[in-house]
Formats: structure tokens, C-alpha cells, sequence
């Protein structure tokens, strides 16, 4: 279920605020898994992470996951999106409807802070933060920063994900940004499905009965969030909307302690 994963570790697919829901527009286009095309200017916090190997200087950057503002300088991703890399190889886009091309403000990584404890077995506290050459021109509009959760998400709320990730399993990615809403699922049930893989540093959303909407590959390190708060990083899941198989996220409840430490480390500097 790999929403907005980029990766397929042991057979899984790594990936998968309430929305200003009167400015949300609809465009053109198919789903996220099971969403619609909405405009950056409803999900400013959104990123895209693009990424070109020092082994071929001459390519373009690609999208390859999506990530979360958190200040001018510091964007929330998954750990998976940028292991084993140094920050030379990334750019994060932000302000662009698009997972291509040179609108939005562009502007290269200076530092990546991975969580210690990232498992990439198991995929475990699969975040990271990342430290921006340049501040990002916040603009509390297509670019604006957002909050991490300040409680632990509630089994049955809506949440809201957003990202560039595959419109089917192993389907082709859009060109415009698209957002889907989907359920937390408690992590008792979810264990069920995956069998005892969950972790407290997971959260789990999706429609368990039918499937239908996810995050899919694409959309990895991207926001999950919950009245306008950062609750999850797309992180993994078996396939994409499956029945039966939530998206599995990043659980940002837990993790926060972490996110602030870690924050307020950099800023000392």
C-alpha cells in the first residue's frame, strides 16, 4: 500500500487539518487512490521532494516523495525517502501545484536529520527532518508551515492526505497535486491486518471493509493530517486502498517529542 512510498522493502510498499473545505478546489484529473486534484493554495504545508544522483549530474531533479513545512527552514519527511543519500542530491519544491517543471520556489537541502531509531526492516520510525539552505518565503497561503498534533488522534477521525503519489496500485502518478480523506484505523485492528508489524511510532487510516483510498507510491513522506495538524508521515502499507489493509504512517504523536528536540537542537546553532 505504499502511499506515497518510493520504496518496496520485503514485498511492502513503503509510501502512503481539516481542510479549508469552502477554498478546496476540485480540478480536472482522477485520484491520489480514490481522491480528487485540489490546488496548493488549500495544502500550503505540502512539499515535493526531488531528488537527481551525484552519479548523473546532467539529469533533472524527480519527484520522488512528498513532504510537510514545518518552519522556513525545516521540512518533515519519511527516513525511507532519504537513506543512504547526502543532501546535495535533493531540492525541495514548494508553492507548485506540480510534481514537474520550475514554478514554486525551489531550494536545496543543507542537512538531513534522521531519526536514530529507524528501522528500515520494519520500517520504524520511518522520519526525518530536513534543513534548508534558504528560508522559504512563508506566505500563510501556498506556503505556510503546520503544526504537529498536539493529541493523540482519535480511533474513527478524518484525516486528510495530500501528495503527487500513484492514482492506482502501480499506476501512473498525476501532474497536479491531489488529497484524499480517509479514517484513523486503532492500531489493535490493524495489528489484526498486518499481523502484529504495527508499532507505537505507526498510525493506521484507511477503509478497512473496502478500501478504495490510500496513499499510494509517490506520495511517501507526505502530510497526513488531522484538523489542520500534522498527525502521520506516509510511510508503508501492503499495496495501494487494498480492503483489509490500512495505509500505515509515520505516528507524529509519538514521534513529536523527537521532532521538538530535534528542532530545538538546530536552532541552537
Amino acid at each position: 500500500m505504499q502511499f506515497a512510498l518510493t520504496f518496496l522493502l520485503f514485498g511492502i510498499v513503503l509510501g502512503h487539518s481539516l481542510p479549508l473545505e469552502d477554498a478546496e478546489v476540485q480540478l480536472e484529473g482522477s485520484r491520489i487512490v480514490g481522491g480528487h486534484a485540489v490546488d496548493i493554495s488549500v495544502y500550503g504545508y505540502q512539499i515535493s521532494l526531488r531528488k537527481k544522483s551525484i552519479y548523473s549530474p546532467k539529469n533533472p531533479f524527480r519527484h520522488i516523495c512528498g513532504g510537510s513545512i514545518y518552519s522556513e527552514k525545516i521540512i518533515i519527511t519519511a527516513a525511507h525517502c532519504v537513506i543512504a543519500a547526502v543532501p546535495s542530491e535533493f531540492r525541495v519544491v514548494a508553492g507548485s501545484n506540480f510534481r514537474t517543471g520550475a514554478d514554486g520556489v525551489m531550494v536545496p537541502v543543507k542537512e538531513i536529520i534522521m531519526h536514530e531509531s529507524y528501522d528500515p526492516k520494519v520500517t520504524n520510525n520511518d522520519i526525518a527532518l530536513l534543513i534548508l539552505s534558504l528560508p522559504l518565503p512563508l506566505n500563510g497561503f501556498s506556503i505556510r508551515p503546520i503544526a504537529l498534533i498536539d493529541t493523540a488522534p482519535m480511533t474513527g477521525v478524518e484525516t486528510t492526505i495530500t501528495g503527487w503519489g500513484a492514482l492506482t496500485e502501480g499506476g501512473p502518478s498525476p501532474h497536479h497535486l491531489h488529497v484524499v480523506k480517509v479514517p484513523v484505523v486503532s492500531q489493535a485492528l490493524c495489528n489484526e491486518d498486518y499481523e502484529g508489524r504495527i508499532t507505537e511510532a505507526m498510525l493506521c487510516a484507511g477503509h478497512r471493509d473496502k478500501g478504495g483510498k490510500d496513499a499510494c507510491q509517490g506520495d511517501s513522506g507526505g502530510p497526513l493530517a488531522i484538523r489542520n495538524q500534522l498527525a502521520g508521515v506516509v510511510s508503508w502499507g501492503e499495496g495501494c486502498a487494498r480492503p483489509g489493509f490500512p495505509g500505515i504512517y509515520a505516528n507524529v504523536w509519538h514521534l513529536r517529542q523527537w521532532v521538538l528536540d530535534k528542532v530545538a537542537q538546530y536552532e541552537k546553532l
